[in-house]
């Protein structure tokens, strides 16, 4: 009888290695090739096609992988997954590289990149064409986007954004658009695609790639000013603040109630913020509800701190970033400012009653773009490849009291020199804690 149980045992066991074997052999790997190149008119300038840096990422795993290409552009990834994956490459050339390789002078660095989603289900053989952006004078150096803790913190209130002029003149503020535009939050994993404007109710058809070559703002906003009243010397910064209050100690709320702080460690004072976003004078003139209009509790007004004018929010009570990292934010500037009333405005495919702001790529200055941490998690890319090849996050996720904080290259008399290659990923790192003081420590970690 023992032997008779031995024999069985050791039967259902090769069974079940078999078994292994068998669905092990069902999931097989495959190879993978990228041809990079440049578009046509940057081809002719003799710009060389090797050492471009690839890298893919699996959706599902987050496994990431990298190598350069060869002197044909040519990037080789075997014995991968199949799976859904992000496919990015960047060339980074110098001003002085630039120089030797086209004869053409340029003021700063210039940067390729190329970024793709796509299934791969078996081996196969893609090509990416990488596009030059424009590397503006401006960047946004610190975007504190993650918040506090919801409980001991400020939650989403302690938000804000840091822009450093990056030449080496001054530069003026006056009239400098910024904002975030709105895309399409389901996963990439469950199907989520990029939102199609061409459905959207009275879009032109005569002004372009509607999907290709305009953004569509959530918020807009614009720095007022009479075109020299907001000087930015070389090297200097100025934050924008969702809420420009201390929001280390306790304050009276719209509502007349005390919002407390339990730990002030957590958060940050941004009551010497250079401009605050308030919604409520916004909200007060677009306000078509049966009662009396009441201003939302924690969009508080700092009379001391200059408010940006709002030139359209899609919807809300104040400006909330968010947290999770379904977010990005952009600064533009444009050689004749447009009246808020007349500004274009489009209903969001298939939401009539849902509306956004369009603005032109070709004339942001500055972007980035925020994922989540969790590659499952990630949605359709919400800015063109040629602002932000790859988006970035700070590593703590939402309500982190972190912030991602543009790298230094160089420093030059002291003032630094802040990378920008319109890649995210590359461009930034997170700061374990935000900070608001445009001081020395409000640089990298």
């Amino acid at each position: 009888m023992k032997n008779q149980l031995f024999i069985i045992s050791l039967l259902m066991t090769i069974v079940f290695v078999a078994c292994r074997k068998s669905d092990i052999k069902t999931v097989q790997s495959i190879n993978l090739s990228v041809q990079v190149s440049y578009n046509t008119t940057d081809s002719l300038m003799g710009l060389s096609r090797a050492n471009a840096a690839v890298k893919i990422t699996n959706l599902l795993s987050g496994q990431e992988n990298t190598t350069t290409t060869n002197n044909e552009g040519i990037a080789i990834f075997a014995d991968i997954a199949p799976g859904n994956y992000t496919v990015t490459a960047a060339k980074n050339y110098t001003a002085e590289e630039f120089f030797t390789t086209t004869n053409i002078t340029v003021p700063s660095n210039v940067a390729y990149n190329a970024s793709e989603t796509m299934v791969f289900n078996s081996s196969a053989h893609i090509r990416l064409v990488m596009q030059g952006g424009k590397i503006g004078n401006l960047v946004i150096k610190q975007y504190a986007y993650a918040g506090s803790n919801v409980s001991t913190g400020a939650a989403f209130r302690d938000q804000f954004v840091e822009i450093y002029n990056n030449s080496n003149e001054t530069i003026y503020l006056d009239s400098l658009y910024f904002g975030n535009t709105w895309q399409s939050v389901t996963k990439i994993t469950s199907g989520g695609v990029p939102l199609d404007w061409t459905t959207s109710t009275g879009m032109p058809t005569n002004i372009g790639d509607v999907n290709k070559d305009y953004v569509y703002a959530k918020y807009l906003f614009m720095i007022p000013g009479t075109g020299k009243q907001h000087p930015l010397a070389s090297g200097k910064s100025v934050i924008i603040a969702a809420t420009a209050i201390n929001h280390t100690q306790d304050y009276v709320m719209n509502d007349g109630l005390v919002q407390g702080i339990t730990d002030p460690t957590k958060t940050v004072d941004l009551s010497k913020a250079d401009f605050e976003t308030n919604l409520v004078e916004y909200n007060r003139a677009h306000y078509n509800g049966s009662g009396t209009f009441t201003p939302y509790k924690w969009d508080i007004d700092n009379p001391t701190i200059p408010n940006v004018d709002v030139i359209h929010i899609r919807s809300g009570n104040d400006w909330v970033l968010d947290a999770t990292g379904r977010e990005d934010f952009f600064i533009f500037k444009l050689s004749k400012s447009i009246k808020a009333n007349e500004w274009p405005i489009y209903a969001v495919p298939g939401s009539p009653t849902s509306f956004c702001a369009q603005v032109k790529v070709a004339d942001i200055i500055d972007a980035v773009e925020i994922l989540t941490p969790l590659e499952s998690n990630r949605v359709p890319k919400r800015l063109p490849i040629a602002l932000d090849a790859t988006g970035t996050f700070a590593l703590g996720g939402q309500y982190s009291s972190q912030s991602i904080v543009r790298k230094t290259i160089k420093t030059i008399e002291g003032r630094r020199i802040l990378q920008d290659t319109n890649n995210s990923a590359n461009d930034f790192e997170t700061k374990t804690k935000s900070d608001a003081s445009k001081t020395e420590s409000s640089f990298e970690k």
